[in-house]
């Protein structure tokens, strides 16, 4: 009766495997007592057979050990059973993620080495943290799994990683903020051009006391701090960070980061809609430079040379990515308004206008266009930047986006716009781990951007790829295993050398 449940067992895999419908390239890899799954869109042979269940007292399907995996070029046998094969005499195995680590660890040497400076005994905990936030977007319950999975175990193998012991490190970091600003101050040079900002940070501990209610994007009333960013131009990434409590004006906060980063030539960068003489008076009251957005019917905004067409009442022009920019500036006490012109954007919105009068007459006309027809293609600002020309000023308002885009990385790829931390220090302490991660993301991105990379790579791409390097222990003796051809082929493209030993 047993050898007969077998059977029926047998028959049942095959059946399910039969009505999957399998693609015929991965169904010709198929053989007796093995299973075919499909995995993240790809194809994976699986050692399987039956077993009899004493608690059920039926047949069961059991799967083994991975046999290799199925690509439409052919079968890639796993690296570990291509191993056990080869040698016969192993007594024990173990593979670890090796190519990311060990990227980080020679790409990074600058923050490294900072670490080393201002954090003696915690840098290499520091670093596993940071590269589990940035290649896994691990939370603390996660990041023992990946250390144990990733050969940082093994390089930094006098740290012992637990869900316990992150806990209680976050809380010892966040005491050292002395040494946090010190840190940053390494990345913060003479002449660089700095831009500041804040994004809220939400948080649903009532052990924080600075967290304070306040509204989001999307206007929900919720516990937050603000968190203040200062961007480096030169370095293309995050500098310095400051947490505030959630119902401080980010104008009030602003000076005290410049003091605390010692940052010079600052200048903060304001979104549209910032704008009003209470919040101007508050910069210049507090010594800020700052360069803000007008919207278009903003009554600041002289648009009489505009109106008359004759680009001789300009005060000049310049090129920006491959177009010509028209400007021209009015005075106004220390303030210095800019009107720019675009006409390659003025030709686009123009269109736009117009396609538009035909798709929804109800709510666009000829009349409104005529009336609006000075605006397009413009952007006016207003700043105290007085040392700047207005070719500076533009490109430190349309360098934003590179904020805008680091907060999009923080709050999307890194998931940290939300915090479950339950004090302040740890809440300290996470914020400069995840910044750190911010920083590689962009020394990372800065790299495929330098190689003209980046249309086919993202920084995600590139861990993910050097992650398939993996080292394994074999007899306790460690070994890389093989490269696969398209890791080769991205190793060569970014100059990366991963030694084999």
């Amino acid at each position: 009766m047993l050898a007969l449940d077998l059977v029926i067992c047998y028959i049942h895999i095959t059946y399910i495997r039969y009505i999957m419908r399998h693609p015929e390239w991965a169904l010709k890899h198929k053989r007796k007592g093995t299973e075919l799954r499909l995995i993240n869109g790809n194809y994976y042979l699986y050692e399987v057979k039956c077993v009899w269940d004493p608690e059920k007292k039926k047949p069961k399907k059991k799967t083994g050990k991975i046999i290799g995996k199925i690509t439409p070029e052919g079968f890639i046998e796993s690296p570990k059973r291509k191993l056990e094969k080869t040698t016969p005499s192993i007594i024990s195995l173990q593979v670890k993620e090796y190519g990311a680590s060990k990227f980080i660890l020679d790409s990074m040497t600058d923050s490294i080495r900072s670490l080393q400076n201002y954090f003696i005994d915690e840098w290499q905990f520091i670093v596993a943290l940071a590269f589990y936030r940035l290649f896994h977007r691990s939370h603390i319950k996660n990041m023992p799994f990946h250390h144990q999975h990733s050969f940082l175990s093994e390089i930094f193998a006098n740290i012992k990683i637990t869900e316990k012991r992150i806990s209680k490190f976050l809380r010892e970091l966040g005491i050292m903020r002395s040494e946090i600003v010190k840190y940053f101050k390494d990345f913060i040079s003479e002449g660089d051009h700095i831009l500041i900002d804040a994004t809220p940070l939400f948080t649903q501990s009532e052990n924080i006391i600075i967290s304070k209610y306040g509204y989001n994007n999307k206007r929900v009333y919720l516990p937050q701090v603000n968190l203040l960013f200062i961007f480096s131009v030169k370095n293309h990434m995050p500098v310095y960070y400051r947490i505030t409590p959630g119902n401080v004006r980010e104008i009030s906060a602003f000076k005290l980061c410049i003091e605390e980063s010692g940052a010079r030539d600052a200048v903060i960068i304001a979104d549209k809609g910032f704008y009003s003489e209470d919040n101007v008076n508050q910069m210049e009251e507090n010594e800020l430079q700052y360069i803000i957005p007008l919207k278009r019917n903003s009554i600041l905004i002289d648009y009489s040379c505009l109106k008359s067409g004759d680009k001789r009442c300009m005060d000049g022009y310049f090129k920006y990515k491959k177009r010509f920019i028209w400007y021209s500036k009015s005075t106004l006490s220390s303030r210095t308004v800019y009107i720019y012109l675009d006409e390659h954007l003025k030709s686009v919105e123009e269109k736009d206008y117009l396609t538009r009068i035909e798709t929804h007459p109800e709510e666009y006309h000829i009349d409104k266009f005529y009336e609006k027809q000075h605006y397009f293609g413009t952007l006016s600002v207003i700043s105290n930047c007085t040392s700047k020309s207005a070719e500076e000023i533009f490109q430190f308002y349309k360098s934003r986006s590179s904020v805008e885009q680091m907060f999009d990385v923080f709050k999307n790829l890194l998931e940290a716009d939300r915090t479950y931390m339950q004090n302040e220090e740890s809440l300290e302490g996470w914020n400069f781990i995840n910044t750190i991660a911010l920083q590689w993301y962009y020394k990372i991105y800065q790299i495929l951007l330098r190689k003209k990379l980046l249309s086919r790579y993202s920084v995600h791409d590139v861990l993910l790829h050097l992650s398939e390097i993996r080292k394994v222990k074999i007899n306790n003796k460690w070994k890389i295993a093989e490269i696969d051809k398209k890791t080769e082929k991205l190793l060569d493209k970014l100059n990366i050398n991963i030694p084999i030993t």
